[in-house]
């Protein structure tokens, strides 16, 4: 593969940020596990509405004060996995709330109905695809979309006590033909052409949006499109980004910890390492390869041949240093590409969960930075030739006699080294084109310069960049 173009462009059909909602962690084997999703197109809806579902076990009376109902809420593309004991639920209400629908108000959904839940086995509620009859209209279509396909992926990757197999998961109810779906998709790809043209951009090559749809478009010099293709995915998840690379190929990050990976011809899934206990963030990196790293730092490399190479001693040592304790939610590791060095680091606000790792291009193969006691946090890392950086860090209620400053270290060396910048609100930093002079911007436009690291600095005349 070449160098990275990016010819993205954001959808008005449904894009959004995912987040993974776990209920009930139970013994595996003891329940099952339900999963479902919500999604609609902006036409109807902004992001900011939310799906409030109220459930229970069939069977259970409504009493004063216990009633046997539980709920839960999902955002735009949220994944849903509830693990329940066997028997049969139902879906007692299905409300949208949001400030669409006005305050303390919602909406009811008609999406009623019954499931069964088996134990070790995955009950499969599908993508309820949301329609709204105009934006002012209360009627709304819930299409039970069958995602099969991409709950296999997901219970494999993410729920291995679960089996990914066909025989292991089972319908919640009867799903839209697939038909019907098609017919809908071809309906949303129609639309976003047109509308593509009345943008008149010529550039833009390839539309991305919800129900897994990639568009590759012809367009005549004013970027009127004469024509549009739906490249053929084997997902209707959403598709939250998308690359295109200078040699054709076409890289998709799916909503559900997914990525589809090919060409104009056909998109297929990425295929995942075993190993990985989260959502991995993917990246690109020099000689044509790919970085995936999870939120409990496991780390995997791989050309285009996809037989990835491990490397998880360092989730270890985060375990150690109590990370796991402390922290429900982990943020994704950061990855910094400099020319010489690629890294992966922790922000973390707690200098005892840090950690700073550095690898070569040519071997893929992370070793572990130590960091003093002087530093801590870890907001980004740079590199020069000699030097590694991290920083700029800002100090609360920051004046030029309370500056900010950065941590800097030469390759060679282990001791870090704190270097004030030049005033308190200098948030931006960077190093120059040789690279031996290091910029900063305190306020805005008011550049500062130093030539030994940091030592010293002065003010930037304008044209010596």
């Amino acid at each position: 593969m070449k160098t990275v173009n990016y010819y993205i462009v954001l959808l008005v059909i449904s894009i959004s940020q995912i987040t993974f909602a776990d209920f009930a962690t139970a013994e595996a084997g003891n329940k099952g596990l339900f999963t479902i999703q919500f999604s609609w197109n902006s036409d109807s809806y902004s992001k900011k509405i939310s799906v409030e579902v109220e459930y229970k076990k069939k069977g259970f009376l409504t009493k004063k004060k216990a009633s046997g109902t539980t709920a839960f809420h999902a955002v735009k593309n949220q994944f849903i996995n509830l693990e329940l004991a066997d028997g049969e639920y139902e879906l007692s209400a299905v409300r949208l709330r949001g400030p669409e629908i006005g305050y303390n108000k919602y909406l009811k959904i008609p999406l009623a109905g019954s499931f069964v839940i088996t134990a070790g086995k995955v009950t499969n509620g599908g993508l309820i695809y949301l329609i709204r009859e105009n934006k002012t209209s209360d009627n709304v279509m819930a299409l039970r979309i069958n995602n099969t396909t991409d709950v296999q992926r997901y219970v494999a990757s993410y729920k291995k006590e679960f089996t990914s197999s066909d025989s292991n998961i089972q319908p919640a109810w009867k799903f839209l033909e697939n038909e019907k779906v098609d017919n809908l998709v071809q309906s949303f790809a129609k639309l976003l052409a047109q509308r593509e043209s009345a943008r008149k951009r010529p550039k833009v090559t390839h539309l991305y949006a919800s129900l897994g749809m990639v568009l590759k478009l012809e367009k005549d010099s004013q970027g009127t499109v004469t024509s549009h293709e739906l490249i053929p995915t084997p997902s209707y998840q959403q598709i939250k980004n998308m690359t295109l690379q200078k040699d054709g190929t076409i890289i998709c990050t799916l909503e559900n910890g997914s990525f589809l990976y090919g060409n104009n011809e056909k998109l297929n899934y990425m295929p995942l390492p075993e190993g990985l206990e989260g959502m991995p963030d993917l990246q690109l990196i020099k000689n044509d390869r790919f970085l995936l790293v999870d939120t409990n730092f496991n780390i995997f490399s791989a050309d285009d041949s996809f037989n990835w190479k491990a490397q998880t001693d360092f989730r270890h040592e985060r375990k150690a240093a109590g990370f796991f304790a402390v922290s429900v939610v982990p943020a994704y590791p950061k990855v910094y590409k400099g020319k010489q060095h690629l890294y992966i680091y922790s922000p973390s606000n707690d200098h005892k969960h840090m950690v700073l790792l550095q690898s070569g291009y040519d071997e893929i193969d992370f070793r572990s930075i130590p960091l003093s006691k002087e530093v801590k946090r870890v907001p980004l890392v740079t590199e020069t030739p000699t030097h590694i950086i991290i920083g700029p860090h800002t100090k609360l209620n920051a004046t030029a006699k309370r500056p900010a400053y950065l941590y800097v270290k030469e390759h060679s060396q282990d001791e870090w080294l704190v270097r004030n910048l030049p005033r308190g609100d200098c948030k931006r930093f960077y190093p120059g084109k040789d690279q031996s002079i290091l910029y900063t911007e305190c306020s805005k436009n008011n550049w500062f310069e130093s030539s030994d690291y940091g030592v010293t600095w002065s003010k930037w005349k304008a044209g010596s960049k």
